[in-house]
């Protein structure tokens, strides 16, 4: 199954989108008559490509899996992929390009997710996709079996926001301790992969801007108030709606209500009452943002 490309570009030429190269790219492989002798050799390797006969078969029964939800299944046609990699030569290339491939809906998630107001979505899009290729690349199979999407996921968006320079060095908690908060959860209430990445993606944005306190981020369910509040205040700075130092008056005063000390604006003298006009002020902006755009972007 071919990949239609979802941004415009020319053939070739300055304006040549990562878009328009990948689907390119991709054509090439499915067009490719080793690519199919390839994928041929696989199915005799293993059951799991028994029904392919090109690299456009392994891509829709991935794409078949995901629309299912079922995980175990995806991640073992993943691992078997991923296995081919390191073999090297045309083979690995196929292997590495149909993994890619595979992620590329998601990359495209991602690098939305990265925009700021000096990086427009084909910047961010194109270091995504360079950092996917890197972590497909050298994704360590034998230490990392299982979660294979998720890893796959985190590990592309950790790389690419350090490429970007999203990750701030004293940030309250680096990428590793949010997975470790977002993953302790009772046996059998474990979060499916998609669900997983998309609050570890809300975590990571909201500790870069120093949004939540040390507590917070056991708190933070995706489809509860606060959440919705932290996607708001994170789309509103990276557009420019809103300062950081706003973003952070914001969401100390509407999320962290749990743990504020009992003061008020008014307890506060002067100080409360500046603190109460420059809130008001940033509600103000956020009520007059695009919020078409906040939707198209969420």
């Amino acid at each position: 199954m071919a990949h239609r490309p979802t941004s415009t570009g020319t053939e070739s030429g300055p304006h040549d989108s990562t878009d328009m190269r990948m689907h390119r790219a991709w054509l090439q492989m499915c067009e490719d008559h080793r690519a199919e002798a390839v994928v041929g050799g696989w199915a005799c390797e293993s059951d799991l490509f028994s029904d392919c006969t090109g690299t456009g078969d392994v891509l829709e029964l991935l794409n078949k899996l995901y629309r299912a939800g079922d995980w175990t299944g995806h991640d073992e046609l993943l691992a078997a992929l991923l296995e081919r990699v390191p073999r090297g030569g045309y083979e690995g290339e196929v292997a590495w390009l149909v993994t890619v491939r595979a992620l590329l809906p998601k990359a495209a998630r991602m690098a939305r997710s990265q925009t700021r107001p000096s990086i427009d979505f084909e910047e961010a899009f194109s270091v995504v996709v360079g950092a996917l290729f890197e972590v497909v690349r050298t994704y360590p199979l034998e230490r990392c079996p299982k979660n294979i999407y998720a890893s796959l996921a985190l590990r592309t968006l950790t790389l690419a926001r350090q490429s970007l320079g999203h990750l701030l060095d004293d940030a309250p908690l680096p990428p590793d301790e949010v997975a470790e908060i977002v993953d302790r959860r009772p046996a059998g209430h474990e979060l499916e992969p998609e669900e997983r990445f998309e609050r570890l993606s809300l975590l990571m944005d909201a500790t870069e801007l120093q949004l939540l306190g040390e507590d917070d981020h056991e708190h933070i369910h995706d489809g509860t108030a606060r959440a919705e509040l932290l996607h708001l205040v994170v789309w509103a700075v990276r557009t420019g709606v809103l300062r950081p130092d706003e973003a952070q008056l914001l969401a100390g005063y509407y999320v962290d209500t749990d743990s504020r000390d009992g003061r008020t604006p008014r307890s506060m003298g002067s100080d409360g009452d500046r603190v109460r006009k420059a809130r008001s002020r940033a509600v103000g902006r956020l009520r007059a943002a695009d919020h078409d755009a906040y939707w198209l972007a969420a």
